[in-house]
């Protein structure tokens, strides 16, 4: 069971389909990936070196 922790919003309901949610979101914003396997793929950002490091 997923409870939203906002006071005025006290949305409940079943955790994984709270979560297939949020993948179809992250989906939509063009930040997931979801393969073949059904399993969602979160595009990481690419790691940038300081500039001191350069």
């Amino acid at each position: 069971m997923f409870v939203c922790k906002n006071a005025d919003c006290g949305w409940s309901g079943n955790a994984d389909h709270n979560a297939a949610r949020n993948v179809l979101r992250l989906y939509r914003m063009g930040l997931a990936l979801v393969p073949a396997a059904g399993r969602a793929v979160v595009r990481r950002a690419k790691r940038v070196k300081p500039a001191a490091a350069r």
